[in-house]
């Protein structure tokens, strides 16, 4: 098994940890829904506007990168980390560069794919156009991603508008190599309504993690993700999205979905962790008087938390007091539901070394390595 190593610190130099599995790493088009016309029917490449020659492919809107996007907070820094770019591409375009910078450059041994431009596909009005996007995406992935470094991993994604489509999807890819994880594209649906309960029983039969994560279109479409309020700024906005995890969270648990899918595990990648402790608080204290209104939980809800949800580490808390991280740690109970993750290729990277330096060593090997071992199973 991959262990973490952390050799006593000479002059000059840092902590050095290896074997780290990271779950959030996003593999990014060149040309928008161009890369994916050779993996759609004709019909589906002529409605969408893709492929073909450019004389008519250009004249329609989703010739390049119109996917669900925010087009109204804007970050004037960029998404990306310009050193990712690579003999003039854009970020994490290439495979076999992307494996380097990430997996030989920081230790790094294993990464999960989480589609980088279909976070927002959730908004789509019209599941079908969502669920074939969906499906060619699957199939791109595969080919251009999964076989090009056996250290890839892959999240297939689905879209969440049509739960008949999803199941449908995840019998088709779950045995492929190199699956290990399912994408739930967020929607403005809970996700403790039963809508998604068929997706949850794939999930669970095939042993495959949902994994949710900012869907860039919060408050930007209608029928995107909701936060409470509209920002003004992109700090705002961008601080806020752990809104939307929060409220999945406790529809989750509210809703008994893991008494129901007892095995189904949810990963909530890049959406914070501190506010973990504070819910898992009230909702044990609130159960105490308002048990009655949900009989069907048997457990205290803290406790489905900790056994069903895991948490990336990416964006990694930063108190002003060194002292606070190792307390908030033990608050959300990190020895459990905690994995690490490093958002490559986007601004906010985590550099596992700087990022998890102020980690208790005896917390590194189980953030890093033994959680999600034990998350992904055999697939990993």
């Amino acid at each position: 098994m991959s262990t973490i190593e952390t050799p006593a610190p000479q002059k000059g130099s840092s902590n050095r940890i290896t074997g780290i599995i990271d779950s959030d790493v996003h593999p990014n088009f060149q040309n928008g829904l161009q890369d994916l016309h050779s993996y759609m029917p004709a019909s589906w490449q002529k409605r969408l506007g893709i492929g073909g020659g450019a004389d008519w492919s250009s004249r329609f809107a989703a010739s390049s990168y119109v996917l669900p996007l925010d087009y109204l907070y804007i970050n004037s820094a960029g998404a990306y980390r310009d050193d990712a770019i690579h003999e003039g591409q854009a970020p994490a375009t290439d495979a076999a560069f992307t494996a380097k910078q990430l997996f030989d450059g920081h230790g790094i041994a294993k990464g999960l794919l989480i589609a980088g431009h279909l976070f927002g596909i959730g908004a789509f009005p019209d599941p079908t156009v969502a669920a074939t996007v969906a499906s060619a995406y699957n199939e791109w992935m595969c080919e251009r991603w999964l076989q090009v470094d056996s250290r890839y991993r892959g999240a297939l994604v689905v879209a969440p508008q049509d739960p008949e489509a999803a199941v449908k999807e995840i019998e088709r890819m779950q045995g492929r190599p190199g699956i290990m994880a399912i994408f739930l594209p967020l929607h403005d649906i809970l996700h403790g309504e039963k809508s998604y309960y068929p997706i949850y029983e794939a999930a669970q039969k095939y042993s495959l993690p949902i994994v949710v994560h900012p869907s860039g279109t919060e408050n930007v479409f209608a029928r995107a993700p909701r936060m409470a309020g509209t920002p003004t700024y992109y700090i705002e906005w961008h601080t806020a999205l752990s809104q939307i995890h929060q409220s999945n969270v406790l529809s989750l648990v509210c809703h008994g979905v893991f008494e129901k899918f007892p095995e189904l595990k949810y990963v909530i990648a890049e959406g914070g962790f501190a506010w973990a402790a504070e819910i898992m608080w009230k909702l044990d204290r609130d159960r105490k008087g308002l048990g009655d209104e949900v009989p069907w939980l048997k457990l205290a809800p803290s406790e489905y938390i900790r056994r069903n949800i895991r948490f990336t580490t990416q964006p990694m808390i930063e108190p002003a007091k060194k002292e606070h991280l190792p307390v908030l740690l033990d608050m959300v109970c990190a020895e459990e539901t905690l994995i690490f993750s490093s958002d490559y290729p986007h601004w906010d990277f985590d550099e596992p070394r700087r990022a998890l330096a102020g980690v208790p060593k005896d917390l590194l090997q189980k953030i890093c390595v033994d959680n999600p071992t034990k998350l992904y199973g055999d697939r990993l």
